[in-house]
Parts: structure tokens; C-alpha cells; sequence
């Protein structure tokens, strides 16, 4: 526990014996997350289809962060990217479920992503992680509570009466843009339009959108940089919250002043940040 918050710290020094754990470490030769290395991993959680050619599969985390940390592999292929892979919306709705079932046992699950090694990546070969958490983090407190204050939501009033200059993409259900107030340059975040507070329980055409949408955002960071991350917003149990989802390119560090007082410094105006996407989406269809 922080000794003047009192807000958690997780403690995982086995988490220093992972590749690339700290800079200028050596990437790992064998990938273990390659078809024919599934023994280099903890035994298998699942994996889709159940046979030797597989497209995803669900492992333990070798150096977790803690209990129930798992790797999600998104690709038979190495070095692919989201917008690479095999089948986006099984690898969400694969993600989903396991965030589902981890939910019915812990407070939180974090579900995320960082791609590269300015993003935090360990291992080049697609992947994201899921982190069940006993404790609510203090961000999901804070946007919370901002939920319940407000007479009314504010990420359904930005769907509904958003800004042209900030809006990215938009399809039946979800809602693309460069957030006002990003805390990060090139920040996108993607919004359902249906109220709902996780991401669980979407329909296969609802996730097959979401992954559509996803693969544009994540051609649309790698122009920009060789590393992003993103990460899922969920408030189970607030009725009044809204799911999210954000991701960024890393062109930026977190320096000193971040550090010190937990704000942020942008560089890039969100309304060039969403035209730019815009540009990027365009070039790609």
C-alpha cells in the first residue's frame, strides 16, 4: 500500500526475470509464442480451433503480475499486428470471455495491450494481457466517482452531439475520436454507442465491428510510431459509467513532471490528431 494514499501496489519480483524487463535487455532467439514452441509456456487455458492450427490461444502469464494474469496469443504468425491477424473478432470475443469469467471471482480485470518496446512489449509476436485485481485501480475510483456526480453521461452525450473536428470514425455501434483533454499525443478512444459499462456481453456483429474499427486504429498508430498501447476502461457494477476503450501511439515518454504531480502535458491538438486519422483511414481503404 502507497504509505500516504493507501491506494494498492502490486509486488511481483519474478516479473524481473521476463525478456526485456529492463532497457537494453536482449531480446529472447525462440519465440514462445510460436506454433511448435507451446511448451515453452505454462500449460494452456484454451486455445481456438483445438487442434495443431491454431489462431488464438489463452496461457498463464510465466512471470505474472499476480494471481490469474494471463496472455492472450492473437496470432499464429510472428510479428503481426492487430490489423495482421488471423481473426480479430475471435481474438476479442475471446478476451472478453475470459475477462467475464475472471470478473466473477476479482473487483477488476485489466485487459490491455502494448505493442513494441517503447510500449512495454517483452516479446515481439501479437499479444495482449488480462490482470484479475482484488482491489478497484485507483483511475477506475476516480472515473467512477466522475460518473456517479454527473446528472448525466458524458461519453453518451459526446456520441450523440459530437464534434466533427474530433471525430474519427463512426459505425452502428461504436464511435472513434481524439478525445478533448488526451493525455497523450495521438490518443484515440473508442466508445459504444449503447450505454454500457464493459465490454462483455457484445453480439458477434457488434464485435466484429469493434474489431474492424480497431484494426483502422491500429494501421493508424503504427504510421505514426512503431510502439502503442491500449487498454480497456471498465466500471463493473456502476450502472452509471460508460465503457471504453483508449489507445495511443508512443512518441512521448512520462518525464518528470507526470511523474511528480500524476498530470499530463499534450503536444498535439486532438482536432489534428483526429484529422490526421481521418487522413490515415482514408489512405488505407
Amino acid at each position: 500500500m502507497h504509505p500516504i494514499t493507501g491506494e494498492a501496489i502490486l509486488y511481483a519480483p519474478d516479473r524481473a526475470m521476463r525478456p526485456n524487463a529492463f532497457a537494453g535487455a536482449a531480446a529472447p532467439q525462440r519465440c514462445p509464442f510460436c506454433p511448435g514452441h507451446e511448451a515453452d509456456t505454462p500449460p494452456e487455458i484454451m486455445r481456438y480451433p483445438e487442434s495443431d492450427r491454431w489462431t488464438v490461444r489463452v496461457v498463464p502469464n510465466k512471470y505474472p503480475a499476480a494471481e490469474g494474469h494471463e496472455v492472450i496469443i492473437e496470432s499464429a504468425g510472428h510479428g503481426t499486428s492487430f490489423d495482421q491477424v488471423e481473426d480479430g473478432g475471435l481474438v476479442l470475443r475471446t478476451s472478453f470471455d475470459r475477462v467475464g469469467a475472471a470478473l466473477t471471482s476479482f473487483a477488476y480485470v485489466s485487459l490491455f495491450k502494448n505493442y513494441g518496446s517503447e510500449a512495454g512489449a517483452s516479446i515481439d509476436h501479437a499479444h495482449s494481457q488480462l490482470i484479475p485485481l482484488s482491489f478497484l485501480p485507483p483511475r477506475v475510483v476516480r472515473e467512477r466517482q466522475a460518473f456517479l456526480a454527473s446528472s448525466s453521461c458524458p461519453l453518451c452525450a459526446m456520441t450523440e452531439g459530437h464534434s466533427a473536428a474530433l471525430a474519427i470514425q463512426r459505425t452502428e455501434h461504436f464511435f472513434r475520436i481524439a478525445p478533448e483533454g488526451s493525455t497523450f499525443p495521438f490518443q484515440q478512444w473508442i466508445v459504444p454507442r449503447e450505454h454500457r459499462n464493459t465490454f462483455t456481453g457484445l453480439s458477434k456483429a457488434q464485435i466484429s465491428e469493434l474489431s474492424a474499427m480497431l484494426s483502422c486504429a491500429s494501421r493508424g498508430m503504427l504510421a505514426i510510431a512503431d510502439s502503442y498501447n491500449w487498454m480497456f476502461a471498465i466500471f463493473p457494477g456502476c450502472e452509471s459509467a460508460h465503457a471504453y476503450l483508449e489507445a495511443f501511439p508512443r512518441i512521448t515518454c512520462v518525464a518528470g513532471f507526470e511523474l511528480a504531480t500524476g498530470s499530463f502535458i499534450d503536444i498535439i491538438d486532438p482536432a489534428a490528431a483526429a484529422l490526421h486519422y481521418r487522413t490515415i483511414d482514408a489512405s488505407s481503404d
